[in-house]
């Protein structure tokens, strides 16, 4: 293993760019599929959107499937496009609101959820950047709260009571899961599967149960799971500190829950990164580097990928109930803020000189955009270190 550091870049916020010109989206505010339903509406738009990143820079592309889930296309009003227009004229199985609109049966559903996998696929074929080998398409799985309306992922309010308990919520991503998993086409363009946003330790041992039953050869996939942490004392939504969230993601559990090829943290406050990546890798040493016999780089073998996408709010406060980003007056009294590329520039090279991790793959999260890959990704190539290399570029 090279002393140096593997670093790789992800993409940013979908749904933000997609809010922001050129595009100035409006989600609507009765619908729990926010970016996804752009794979109803305009397929087009998230392509140009996967594109902008890939010529930013990016190597992975998460797919718009974020909070993609068989019930929140069951909820939502059937958006009159041309395609549905045509099938109007056609006998429909589609399923019915509680106010007598029409909506998106389960068949409908997994037809659309599977696009986007394809569509983030061939912004690599279609950008002139793509110069790397090894570009690849992770799919995004958002917590179970992601999906809820309004979106429960950054409070952990779970409901109703079984999907507060392990086996209620792997039985739940176990079921979408299988929606990509069950197409072997669909499964072929996937690279890295992401669990992001889990904001509840039963969560956690959730999401490796399932993989130990659904990632298995010869069709098995690397995959990660990252944790947000929106309170002050640095604990998940549920109050879990960090050396538990670490244990549940880590401790060996042989073939009923597998380890992750990565761990990490998104959507979370730049300014807590630092230090939660500093409490992520106390405890995982103290799970991972028991064997003193070891020298450094063979511990290092043993370590997962970190994987950190920060937020990029500057101060501003996701408001789940009226769907708007809110100016923090604290965080406004203190005036201009540090740029977030370079802040996450400082806090990566740091991270790559205390040599722990197997390979860094980073990126933005809310309210961060093609731009801020694109200036992230020069900021760190401008640094001389002998910690970390740029894996592509």
């Amino acid at each position: 293993m090279s002393s140096k550091m593997p670093i790789r870049f992800l993409d940013a916020g979908l749904g933000t760019t997609l809010e922001s010109p050129p595009h100035n989206a409006k989600f609507k505010a009765d619908s729990s599929l926010w970016s996804s339903d752009f794979l109803i509406t305009s397929p087009k738009t998230l392509s140009g959107v996967h594109r902008a990143f890939v010529e930013a820079g990016s190597d992975v592309l998460l797919t718009a499937t974020y909070q993609a889930s068989l019930e929140g296309f069951a909820a939502t009003t059937r958006a009159e496009t041309p395609q549905s227009a045509s099938n109007d004229k056609q006998e429909q199985k589609s399923n019915t609101s509680q106010d007598g609109s029409a909506t998106y049966d389960e068949e409908e559903a997994v037809v659309l959820m599977r696009t986007a996998v394809p569509l983030a696929k061939q912004a690599f074929s279609a950008s002139q950047s793509t110069k790397s080998k090894s570009k690849q398409i992770a799919l995004s799985l958002g917590a179970y709260g992601a999906t809820m309306q309004p979106s429960t992922e950054y409070s952990g309010d779970y409901k109703p009571e079984n999907m507060r308990t392990v086996d209620g919520l792997r039985d739940w991503h176990e079921k979408r899961l299988k929606v990509f998993r069950d197409d072997k086409a669909t499964w072929n363009d996937v690279d890295l599967v992401s669990f992001e946003t889990l904001p509840v330790l039963q969560e956690v041992q959730a999401v490796r149960r399932v993989m130990a039953k659904h990632n298995t050869t010869p069709h098995s996939r690397d995959w990660w799971i990252s944790c947000v942490f929106p309170n002050d004392d640095l604990t998940l939504p549920d109050g879990s500190p960090v050396p538990a969230v670490v244990e549940a993601m880590l401790t060996d559990q042989g073939d009923t829950a597998p380890r992750p090829w990565g761990i990490g943290i998104n959507c979370t406050d730049i300014k807590k990164l630092d230090k939660l990546l500093r409490q992520y890798e106390t405890a995982a040493q103290s799970i991972l580097d028991t064997d003193s016999a070891l020298d450094a780089s063979a511990k290092r073998g043993r370590w997962p990928w970190l994987v950190a996408y920060p937020d990029g709010a500057q101060g501003s406060v996701y408001n789940t109930e009226s769907q708007k980003w809110e100016i923090d007056p604290q965080m406004k009294a203190k005036g201009p803020q540090r740029p977030w590329h370079e802040e996450l520039a400082e806090i990566i090279t740091k991270t790559a000189e205390r040599g722990h991790w197997k390979g860094i793959l980073i990126g933005g999260c809310c309210k961060t955009m093609p731009d801020d890959i694109r200036k992230l990704r020069s900021q760190l190539a401008a640094i001389e270190s002998d910690a970390y290399y740029l894996e592509s570029g």
